[in-house]
């Protein structure tokens, strides 16, 4: 286990097998660890008056199919409650935490918070010929003291490195198999809390792939608890987003335009939804999109720089793709961007602004085999 800290965030260093690398994640990352307790409990309490025993309660539920799931991301989840000598009920609270909201009495206020805009350009679209991939990840401000870049290396599965929540499996990253995820989420009227795998479950289950079209597979053949994007690419140029609504039912997949997918909250893949609830409540997420998408096209190929300066835009402010915390909303409802990143597939490294990408300094490439 070995922890450096670039750029603002602790970057953890974990190997073994889900058991052995579980304990030292938890262990590292310890107090990052009660921080978040901390954030969620209250976030909860703002949202829907719950104490914290009831959310740990309602994480208990989704145990069972994360077992059925993915029996080492359980282990996993048991041994960072090990680690950070915490309880498992609280590690799986914030590996489901998404999936608590929506059966809260408060996720209709819940669907207010901002989230994330991100692209994938494939090799004809970058200077270097390497496919390029990232985002803005928003959040409420509290993730920014929760934030890692967790870096694993194991013998069941690829190698990866994240940008995460401490304590969760992944959100953001790379593998050694040369796949790259980014993510944003999407709330529809069939979001109520129901069973199945949990959002950050599946992200993990991408980072655990050796190809893209293995990794929309794995996420397509099985009952979802939400709905999400998962916008996938991986080394040998494939390239897929995948909307996906709670359940079984069929997922929208949108495949490159001129060598370019852009994402933001909103379902772009007809007949997946009866209402789409992040649209209706945060218009601006289709303004998030336009101004990326402008971005992308003002230049025929991009460089790791370039997209950097395209995650810093603020067009329509403070309602745009690089954002910030407006101090007088509640500490529960204050969100901003938590990370910029971008990913090089073919170097299997990341970059990222632990901060609003605009005044923070871009981190050193992450490798997963440093």
């Amino acid at each position: 286990m070995a922890r450096t800290v670039a750029s603002g965030y602790d970057v953890i260093a974990v190997a073994g097998d889900p058991d052995e690398r579980g304990y030292q994640y938890g262990l590292a990352a310890k107090s990052r660890i009660e921080h978040a307790l901390r954030t969620y409990a209250g976030v909860f309490r703002h949202y829907a008056s719950w104490d914290w025993d009831t959310v740990r309660r309602h994480g208990l539920r989704f145990a069972g199919p994360i077992e059925d799931f993915s029996p080492a991301s359980a282990r996993e989840i048991r041994a960072i409650a090990r680690g950070a000598g915490v309880e498992v009920a609280d590690i799986l609270a914030l590996n489901t935490r998404s999936e608590i909201m929506f059966a809260a009495p408060g996720r209709a206020r819940a669907v207010a918070s901002t989230e994330c805009t991100s692209f994938a350009l494939t090799p004809e679209r970058t200077t270097s010929g390497a496919a390029l991939m990232g985002q803005n990840w928003d959040w409420i401000e509290g993730a920014r003291e929760t934030a890692i870049v967790l870096r694993v290396r194991r013998d069941d599965g690829p190698d990866f490195v994240t940008v995460v929540e401490a304590g969760m499996l992944a959100k953001v990253g790379i593998n050694s198999s040369g796949v790259g995820l980014c993510t944003n989420t999407l709330i529809s009227d069939g979001d109520e809390g129901r069973f199945g795998v949990p959002y950050h479950v599946l992200l993990r289950s991408v980072l655990d792939s050796d190809s893209g079209a293995e990794a929309v597979q794995r996420i397509q053949s099985t009952s979802r608890a939400n709905s999400a994007n998962y916008l996938i690419a991986d080394v040998g140029g494939f390239c897929a987003d995948l909307e996906t609504g709670p359940g079984d039912g069929p997922c929208g997949v949108i495949t490159p335009v001129d060598g370019a997918v852009t994402h933001a909250n909103h379902f772009l893949v007809d007949g997946l939804t009866g209402v789409d609830r992040y649209l209706e409540r945060k218009a601006h997420t289709r303004n998030r999109l336009h101004h990326l998408t402008a971005r992308v096209r003002q230049h025929d190929t991009h460089t790791i720089e370039s997209l950097q300066e395209a995650l810093a835009d603020h067009a329509d402010a403070p309602h745009s793709v690089c954002q910030h915390p407006d101090a007088a909303q509640p500490v529960a409802e204050r969100t901003c961007t938590v990370a910029g990143i971008v990913m090089d597939l073919s170097a299997r490294s990341l970059v990222y602004a632990a901060g609003s990408p605009c005044e923070s300094t871009w981190s050193a490439p992450v490798r997963i085999d440093a």
